[in-house]
Order: C-alpha cells, then structure tokens, then sequence
C-alpha cells in the first residue's frame, strides 16, 4: 500500500497548504491559504506538478501552467550512399560501370563475398554465406 504523503505546512508557490479536504472526487485533496488570504482547496497533483500556485488574486503574476510536450517527429534513416537496402550489399561506381559489392562479417572480420553485375547476384551470394556462415 503507498504511503500516504503530508502536506500540510508546506509552500506551493503562494499556496501554503492548511491540512487534507473531505471530497468525494477521485484524487485527494488540500485547503490551502493563499498569501493574500484566500483559502481554497486544491488537488494534490496539481500542487505537486504546479500547475496552480495561487489562488489567482494577482493579474500580472500568471500561474504556471505546464505545457504538453509537443510529438516530435523521429526523422527516417536517409540511405547512405551506396546502399541498397539490404544488409552487407552494397552498390560501387567503378570505371567499367555500376556494380555491387557483397560482405559479410564473420567473427569480428569482414569477408568480402564478390563484386556483381546485378543487385539480385550480390543478394544471393549474401544470403547462401548468411546460411554457410550462421
């Protein structure tokens, strides 16, 4: 069972709370007295998160009110020149044209496989060493 927290004789902002309120609302409660000498009752969470620190008798002095985090967007992986999208092939512009080159690593080392005409031929030869080597 959580331990039930005591508030009462702690600040909030320009809230200083008094003891727990009797309400039948889900969460739990607190009469608090402002500096200017209002009291009200307050709910818990919003005193500890601080979204109300007074009881709203100065214009100028806002209460702060916390924001929600905007989504941010996860940027897509952009290809790295030369890929293919597949694993260990990848595509190399050498004098005699446009290839594809075929590596796998195997127990920490890089093994060069081939370098191909065709995308298929790399994909194959990678997959058969995926097979011979795992």
């Amino acid at each position: 069972m959580k331990k039930r927290i005591d508030l009462t004789g702690r600040q909030f902002g320009d809230l200083m709370v008094i003891s727990k309120a009797d309400s039948k609302e889900k969460g739990r409660f607190w009469n608090a007295r402002c500096t200017c000498g209002k009291e009200m009752v307050v709910r818990q969470s919003d005193l500890k998160n601080q979204r109300i620190t007074s009881c709203g008798h100065e214009e100028n002095k806002a209460t702060v009110v916390a924001a929600p985090k905007a989504k941010v967007e996860k940027k897509k992986a952009t290809p790295a020149s030369g890929s293919t999208g597949y694993v260990g092939v990848k595509q190399v512009e050498l004098k005699s044209g446009t290839r594809y080159k075929a590596n796998i690593s195997v127990q920490g080392k890089n093994k060069h496989l081939g370098t191909f005409d065709t995308l298929e031929e790399a994909i194959a030869v990678r997959k058969e060493a995926e097979a011979l080597y795992r």
